[in-house]
């Protein structure tokens, strides 16, 4: 029996109860409230709080729904660019199968026909969301390193990926949107948009990168595994004081199959300044590497990780650019738009040996 998509609205405490029923759990809800929690841009997210039965052993005081969007164009967007799929599938499919740091759910629903889906997942109050418009410290780096390499692991080299017709740059994906088109409508936007806000340096990557996307991404033949491809602090949660997951990484609504440095390379030059990334991203490179190293990826595709995430500096601008363009405008994504692009830019120009060689 195929599982029913509910909005908030639709939630129920007799629902609630019989989702932790499936997961093992004999609490019996009798009321809840929710609020909404995150900044997402294309979906929305509520922390529940559960009253429960003192009559049978209590539950986890509060749970997280994922939803989509409340805003139409944001909502609209998440199905054109199947972003809603990707996330349940991944959940549907890949999340809780293997070692990963990925939260754990009790309830995965997508309609095909509506893309509307519900997500129910086990809260981790404790965690903190990271923000993009900071700069990570150093443990919350190495941990992003950690976390990347248990989840490229996890699927590295696995041929079944290429048999999801859902998945980000898989063989039995339908035929993608043409990137080199989208950006060449979307870069001239977002320079009108934002104006003097438009750094030299992002001009100057902007218009290098002008007609050479299928050829930068055609370029990116290294050995293939799952990827996030919006690995950046917003979509990361930190609690130093959790032994097993002190990071968990959400939003699995952009999911695909790629390079895993692509990842890294988005991290390192979405989430920190240029001088700081100089300074560490060599040696959290190593770390990421030991890291796949110690979960067992073979030694001969390790090789070449350095030059691979040189040669994804671009991936932070591209997103930051036509994401900027398909979703709701407001202050805060304007500014974590902006940081990304300049962040990424700076980073292309200090890698252009590599990373400006179409």
């Amino acid at each position: 029996m195929t599982d029913r998509v509910l909005a908030l609205a639709e939630f129920t405490a007799d629902w609630l109860t019989d989702c932790l029923a499936r997961n093992g759990s004999p609490a019996r809800v009798t009321k809840f409230t929710s609020h909404p929690i995150g900044t997402g841009q294309v979906g929305a997210t509520y922390r529940l709080t559960l009253d429960y039965d003192p009559a049978y052993p209590a539950g986890p005081p509060t749970l997280v729904a994922k939803l989509p969007s409340n805003d139409p164009l944001s909502r609209a967007t998440g199905k054109t660019h199947m972003t809603y799929i990707r996330e349940s599938r991944f959940y549907q499919l890949f999340a809780g199968k293997r070692p990963m740091a990925v939260p754990n759910h009790l309830y995965i629903a997508f309609d095909d026909d509506s893309h509307d889906f519900t997500l129910l997942m086990h809260d981790l109050p404790r965690h903190v969301q990271g923000n993009q418009l900071a700069v990570p410290s150093r443990e919350e780096a190495h941990w992003a390193m950690d976390a990347a390499a248990s989840i490229h692991a996890a699927w590295w080299g696995d041929p079944i990926l290429d048999t999801y017709d859902w998945l980000n740059g898989t063989k039995a994906v339908p035929p993608p949107l043409d990137g080199e088109a989208l950006y060449a409508m979307f870069w001239p936007a977002f320079c009108d948009r934002y104006g003097d806000r438009v750094t030299p340096a992002m001009r100057e990557v902007g218009e290098a990168y002008m007609g050479n996307i299928k050829r930068w991404t055609e370029a990116r033949t290294g050995p293939r595994c799952l990827t996030h491809n919006d690995f950046r602090p917003d979509n990361m949660l930190f609690d130093p004081a959790d032994a097993d997951k002190p990071i968990v990484i959400v939003d699995w609504q952009t999911v695909g199959v790629g390079e895993g440095a692509s990842d890294i390379a988005y991290y390192l030059g979405t989430a920190m300044d240029p001088a700081t990334r100089l300074e560490t991203e060599k040696s959290l490179i190593a770390r990421y590497q030991s890291a796949l190293d110690r979960y067992g990826v073979p030694s001969a595709d390790l090789a070449d990780q350095w030059a691979a995430y040189q040669a994804s500096s671009f991936s932070g601008m591209m997103m930051g650019v036509t994401a900027a363009m398909v979703v709701q405008q407001t202050d805060r994504g304007d500014a974590m738009f902006l940081a990304m692009a300049d962040r990424s830019a700076h980073m292309v120009l200090d890698h252009r040996a590599v990373a400006l060689t179409f």
